[in-house]
């Protein structure tokens, strides 16, 4: 593991790109961006130690994960999981003016072929806030390598997920996490059956509402494939009125469409549709453009669920 870069609470890496900075908990006032001081004696803050930037308040039992440890809990975890590290790579961005940092690394020594010129890679996701923002959480999950289109991780492949209160502890995530090459050929061989299952478009435009639209959405969805005159056109159903604003569900039809050319009306190319949403970003509001991580995040968590009832209808 010489490739491994480790570090220790109270030093400075210079390893962890932006997100490499260490922050401080405190009650009773900051120093603002004008290096000011804010009375605020009910209130805790945290406070990057480098220029005394304050994030927004904080409970007084909240625990405070600095970056730099998440990351380097990740990478304890990779230590003991037996994985082949070899060229493994590490990038590190944040969002929100630092207060959310992600790290990513990949394991090209842990590549697969789900079928024939289609790759992918093994991948561990880190995510972490200092502002009560967002969960820490430690993930495995897949890179498609045919356009780089992140796939997100099934339930099954391995997921540490916790809010930053006085209980959370993140060396708990070690030992949970170490097992992920079994895991990750059981996701392999459930991402092969995906390949082979076939679907109807009246399923598949459920399913991908089910993850990119409004619970108003998905319900005129359900509506409208229940009624005679759909009869199957999914092209005609998003031409609707109820549908004019569903701007994520046209989008991802269309992605869908592309799959569907090399990959059939399967299951697959469901997913792939999906995946492609939550992690290709040239869509993205130029307005949050700061922001993209933790909105491919997000779209990530949305995906989750949709799996898990892909699952099921490939082994039905």
């Amino acid at each position: 593991m010489d490739n491994l870069i480790y570090i220790n609470n109270n030093e400075s890496t210079s390893n962890f790109g932006e997100a490499d900075f260490t922050c401080s908990t405190m009650q009773g006032g900051y120093l603002n961006n004008n290096s000011n001081w804010v009375e605020t004696p009910e209130s805790f803050f945290i406070v990057k130690d480098d220029d005394g930037t304050a994030f927004k308040p904080v409970g007084k039992d909240y625990q405070l994960v600095q970056h730099p440890e998440a990351f380097k809990t990740a990478e304890k975890i990779i230590s003991q999981s037996g994985l082949d590290t070899t060229d493994m790579t590490r990038k590190f961005t944040t969002s929100h003016n630092g207060a959310r940092a992600f790290g990513y690394y990949t394991f090209p020594q842990h590549r697969e072929e789900i079928t024939v010129g289609d790759e992918i890679e093994l991948q561990l996701l880190v995510r972490n806030s200092i502002d009560g923002s967002m969960r820490f959480a430690i993930e495995y999950g897949a890179l498609r390598l045919t356009c780089l289109n992140g796939m997100t991780s099934l339930g099954t492949i391995g997921k540490f997920k916790r809010k930053h209160t006085k209980y959370l502890n993140i060396h708990d995530a070690i030992e949970p996490l170490t097992n992920v090459i079994d895991v990750y050929h059981s996701s392999i061989e459930t991402w092969k059956k995906w390949t082979g299952a076939k679907c109807t478009d009246a399923e598949a435009i459920k399913y991908i509402a089910d993850a990119v639209a409004t619970p108003e959405i998905k319900k005129h969805v359900n509506v409208m494939i229940d009624t005679p005159r759909f009869n199957g056109d999914v092209e005609y159903l998003l031409w609707d009125r109820q549908f004019s604003r569903a701007y994520q569900l046209k989008d991802v039809w269309g992605e869908y469409k592309k799959y569907r050319k090399d990959m059939g009306s399967t299951l697959w190319a469901v997913y792939n549709s999906l995946t492609h949403w939550a992690t290709h970003y040239d869509a993205y509001k130029e307005s949050s453009q700061s922001n993209i991580e933790a909105i491919k995040n997000d779209r990530r968590t949305a995906i989750s669920k949709t799996a898990d009832n892909l699952l099921l209808k490939a082994v039905a």
